[in-house]
């Protein structure tokens, strides 16, 4: 009680007998203040710490958002590039398919002409070895 009767005194009254001259209260007084002064110091290298301590944190954050945003493209060109390339080759593979079913019709007719010449041939053989016999 003391101690806080002499800080509310303290403010309620300018005294000039501070210092060694005030006595035992303004003595407390005097320490009392010199704590408070010790505790904010200490409250303010603390919070200097965690400032110091975001900064840094602040600085790792802008890094790792620089590295992802730098990764989220690349991968989003990767994919763009896949994606053209798989649509590419989808066309060219359609393309074959279509040629194969092509080609597969011209062999078809192709062999369906020789079977028809060698038929032919054929009569014809027939019709030579007729005339031959007469």
């Amino acid at each position: 009680d003391d101690l806080l009767a002499a800080w509310h005194g303290r403010t309620h009254r300018s005294s000039p007998l501070l210092g060694a001259a005030a006595g035992p209260r303004g003595h407390l007084s005097t320490l009392a203040m010199a704590v408070q002064l010790d505790s904010f110091t200490k409250v303010k290298e603390m919070m200097d710490t965690m400032v110091a301590e975001l900064k840094t944190q602040q600085t790792e954050e802008v890094k790792f958002k620089g590295y992802c945003s730098k990764e989220l493209d690349e991968t989003e060109r990767t994919t763009y590039e896949k994606t053209e390339l798989k649509k590419d080759l989808e066309t060219q593979i359609e393309k074959l398919e279509a040629l194969i079913v092509q080609l597969n019709e011209e062999i078809a007719e192709a062999q369906a002409q020789i079977a028809q010449t060698e038929l032919e041939i054929k009569k014809a053989s027939q019709a030579r070895e007729q005339e031959n016999k007469e």
